[in-house]
Formats: C-alpha cells, sequence, structure tokens
C-alpha cells in the first residue's frame, strides 16, 4: 500500500484494518453501533456493547479485569463512551503499558523516554491532575512517578485527527483566567506567547498537558507517526509553544518506536509473545515506513 495514500486517509485505513481484524482475531462478523447525535450507526470496526471487554488483549485481559487497576477505572467511571470502539484510544493505552505494569517492566518506559528509572516506579491509568483548581480537571490517558518526585504525562493518540480546541466562550475564558493563566505565567517552560487566552484556546488541549511540565515532571505525546495531522500540531507546538527547557522535558513518542523497543528487549518470558499480538492490531505493515523516524523518543527531523 502506498504509504502516501495511507496518510492521507489515516483513521478510514486503520478502521478497515480494525475491521477484518475483529473478524479474522475475533471471530465477531457482526457490527458495532455508534451513537451519531440521535441516530445509531453501525460500523464494522466497532464492537457489539457485549464484546467491548475483548478490546482488551487475550494474553492480559484477565489479568486486567480482576486487577485493582480496573476497579479504580470503573469505580470512577473514567471508561470512555467510545471503549467498545477498537480504535479507542483509552483501550490502546491500557494494551500498550498494562502488561508492563503486570510484569514489573515499567522501567523499559522511562528508559526508553530517557529519564531517571527506578524500582519503585509506580503508574496510574486516568490520572485526575493534582494542579488544577477546577471543576472538570485534566485526564491523563497514562501516568508514571517513583518516590524520588519524578513524574511523566502521557496524552495517547490513535486515530484522532486533532487536538481539541475550544470555543472562546465566557465559560472557557473564565476556566482560562482562573486556572490556566496562573499556571502559565509561572511557568518557566511555555513560551510568553501562550499567555494569550486566543492561543492557550486555540491549542487547549495541547497546553493543559504542557502545562504540567515541572521540573521534576515531563509531558510526552504518544501516536503513529502515519497520523500525519497530529504529528503537525504536535511538532509545531515543540517548537513554537515551549522554551529552551520546556523542549528538554516535553517528548513526542511515535507508538512503531516505543513497541519497537519493547519487542527488542523483551525476547524472552509472556512480553516476548506479547508485543507481537500488539502490532498485528494496531500496526499492520502498510502503516509503519521503514523510514520512520529513529528510535528516538524526541521528534526529528524538526
Amino acid at each position: 500500500m502506498d504509504y502516501r495514500i495511507v496518510a492521507m486517509n489515516f483513521r478510514d485505513s486503520i478502521c478497515k484494518h480494525l475491521a477484518e481484524y475483529k473478524v479474522i482475531n475475533l471471530g465477531i462478523t457482526e457490527d458495532g453501533i455508534f451513537r451519531y447525535r440521535t441516530r445509531d450507526v453501525p460500523k464494522a470496526h466497532i464492537l457489539p456493547h457485549r464484546h467491548r471487554r475483548l478490546n482488551i488483549l487475550d494474553e492480559y485481559r484477565g489479568s486486567f479485569y480482576s486487577s485493582d487497576d480496573y476497579k479504580k477505572i470503573e469505580a470512577q467511571r473514567k471508561f470512555h463512551r467510545c471503549f467498545h470502539h477498537l480504535n479507542s484510544s483509552q483501550a490502546l493505552c491500557i494494551n500498550l503499558f498494562y502488561p508492563l505494569m503486570a510484569e514489573s517492566g515499567l522501567g523499559l518506559v522511562a528508559n526508553f523516554i530517557g529519564i531517571e528509572s527506578a524500582f519503585d516506579l509506580q503508574a496510574y491509568f486516568e490520572q485526575e491532575s493534582d494542579m488544577e483548581k477546577a471543576g472538570r480537571l485534566t485526564h491523563f490517558d497514562f501516568y508514571m512517578r517513583h518516590s524520588g518526585g519524578n513524574e511523566v504525562f502521557f496524552e495517547v493518540k490513535y486515530t484522532e485527527c486533532k487536538f481539541a480546541r475550544v470555543a472562546a466562550d465566557a465559560g472557557h475564558k473564565d476556566k482560562f483566567q482562573r486556572v490556566y493563566r496562573p499556571l502559565v505565567e509561572k511557568s518557566a517552560f511555555l513560551c510568553k506567547e501562550c499567555r494569550k487566552e486566543s492561543v492557550f484556546l486555540e491549542n487547549y488541549q495541547i497546553l493543559r498537558n504542557l502545562v504540567h511540565l515541572k521540573p521534576t515532571s515531563h509531558v510526552v505525546f504518544l501516536f503513529p507517526s502515519a497520523n500525519t495531522s497530529l504529528k503537525s500540531e504536535a511538532v509545531e507546538a515543540y517548537k513554537n509553544l515551549l522554551t529552551d527547557a520546556g523542549r528538554e522535558r516535553a517528548r513526542i513518542i511515535y507508538l512503531e518506536n516505543i513497541v519497537s523497543y519493547f519487542e527488542a528487549e523483551c525476547r524472552i518470558g509472556p512480553l516476548a509473545v506479547y508485543y507481537p499480538m500488539f502490532r498485528r492490531k494496531y500496526l499492520p505493515p502498510w502503516l509503519v515506513r521503514p523510514e520512520a523516524d529513529g528510535a528516538h523518543p524526541l521528534p526529528s527531523p524538526l
């Protein structure tokens, strides 16, 4: 398949692949339902709701659904409405990181990012911000920390075509002034342009993440490099919204690179079997071009 065509139709190409995956690997031919406004729209890449648990890969499915991690997400009602979609970024995030949590392998994540690793790493899904003072807090798809105080905040995406913006309405303007402007103004990691209300609202989701940069934290944006619209936004933000200090602590990581790293490092044991299964679901061969940006987490080239 021509990579240029895939890049132009990334979401449609992935959804077609996942529809085939659903039939071949899960044995499900029934369409799932996408609720669009007041209509129920059948979609081939969506699981019927009664089969939503199958969106977690079989190798760690039982372990995850009996874990405290699952119970916490369920109790706090943090499963996304579209979790039963096979292209759910929440399901992808769990499938990517939960096996490492189960096998005490989180040090691999720290090593790949290029930060200090430790034996006491802790990790959580759907972690709420502890910096924001607001009714509706930012949730991070994945979060790691260790006792030394270092933190890593992850924003994980898959087929989403862009990072969220918001309307410059009274509610968002008020929230910017009350919640985000004080955080931006004291940040050594965000450029002065981010203090402008219009700039913040136009880059709302990206900057809600980046305000969490601290001397002891990193913020990671993780997605496939073939999702060129997301890639363009992320790289532009990396270049234009961050100070030099911010660019040292922010990371853009491409999904195929971190999966390749896990495969290379996990050559024996259950993870050696698992990550090729993850790749089969989320990274069809045509998605990853041979000349994809290298194994380093920083965007290259800028």
